[in-house]
């Protein structure tokens, strides 16, 4: 007995991981050892309950197993804040941007922003020459401080822009990426 994939890789807080059930009697998804604050499970899979999911929201090592085919069936992942998480607690009294930092940058730079309602945001990098490279926020948020952790490692060198756009607000810094 195995799980296939037994081990995951590129996970990112935000992700849902999928386990199917193939064949077998009985099995179950289990979290054996997880990121304090994550929420456990422990979900049957047979024929009747084919499928679960799980939308990862802590990072950390996950540890998973199959409770009646342990140690046989076990895998494991470790998930990665790369992607947008809200910080802090406090509602903003203005929309900003921040420069991201570091900058320059190799692949990897953070990028923080504001919106002091619900708003329909949207956070675009562009190359030199206008064009869009990346989408990294198209979404409805609420009102917070935001932080975006944008891996370029399949770009090339070079000086792109980031803009952020809501009906009420719009602003373009410059970062740059040297591999």
């Amino acid at each position: 007995f195995t799980f296939s994939p037994a081990n995951l890789s590129n996970v990112i807080v935000g992700d849902t991981i999928k386990w199917t059930w193939l064949s077998g009697d009985h099995h179950t998804t289990t979290s054996a050892t997880i990121p304090q604050g994550a929420p456990v499970w422990d979900s049957p899979l047979h024929a009747g309950n084919p499928v679960f999911t799980y939308i990862v929201t802590i990072p950390g090592s996950y540890h998973y197993v199959c409770t009646p085919h342990f140690p046989g069936m076990e895998g494991d992942f470790t998930a990665n804040i790369i992607g947008i998480s809200q910080i802090g607690s406090e509602v903003p009294v203005s929309y900003s941007l921040q420069q991201n930092y570091p900058n320059p940058f190799n692949p990897i730079t953070n990028i923080e922003f504001s919106v002091p309602q619900t708003s329909f945001v949207k956070l675009t990098v562009m190359n030199f020459l206008g064009q869009q490279v990346a989408l990294l926020v198209n979404d409805q948020l609420t009102a917070g401080s935001y932080k975006y952790d944008w891996n370029a490692a399949e770009l090339p060198s070079g000086t792109y822009f980031y803009k952020l756009e809501t009906a009420e607000f719009s602003e373009t810094k410059k970062m740059i990426l040297i591999k």
